[in-house]
């Protein structure tokens, strides 16, 4: 009898706890639906021969965690906010604007901290196509490079 590596067992066996049909999960890992139902038997045979709390109380669950704490951390280039805002509408570019904020103001963060802050203060043109519409015929497509 041919035995599927272990990890494919497993595979099976958990989506099987999880409710997932015979053809979703043949579907997924490209095994045959006869050779999970054959595992899917032999699961369960196997359960019901395991040794287990005999009184019928539904297994338990663990309390859900608590959700992970976030802590949002301000850009050192808040304060400069608007410096930075008016210098990208005179489309500056991000090296001499940290390079002004270096000089007139004494900033001590770093350039990647003004590019990243810049960028999602800079306002981005969508980009534009042109469309042309001609009647069949009209325009022709012209090669000049064969010939």
């Amino acid at each position: 009898m041919n035995v599927l590596k272990p990890h494919l067992q497993t595979t099976i066996v958990t989506l099987l706890e999880a409710g997932t049909s015979q053809r979703e999960i043949a579907r997924v890992t490209g095994i045959d639906r006869k050779t999970i139902r054959a595992y899917q038997q032999r699961w369960a045979s196997e359960r019901a021969n395991s040794p287990g709390v005999a009184t019928g109380s539904p297994p338990q669950t663990p309390p859900p965690r608590p959700p992970a704490i976030t802590t949002t951390t301000v850009s050192t280039c808040e304060p400069y906010r608007e410096f930075i805002a008016a210098q990208l509408r005179l489309r500056r570019n991000f090296m001499s604007i940290y390079q002004d904020l270096v000089d007139q103001f004494g900033f001590t963060g770093a350039y990647n901290s003004v590019k990243r802050f810049a960028g999602k203060l800079q306002e981005h043109d969508p980009e534009q196509f042109d469309r042309l519409e001609f009647a069949p015929g009209e325009e022709a497509q012209v090669d000049y490079g064969e010939g």
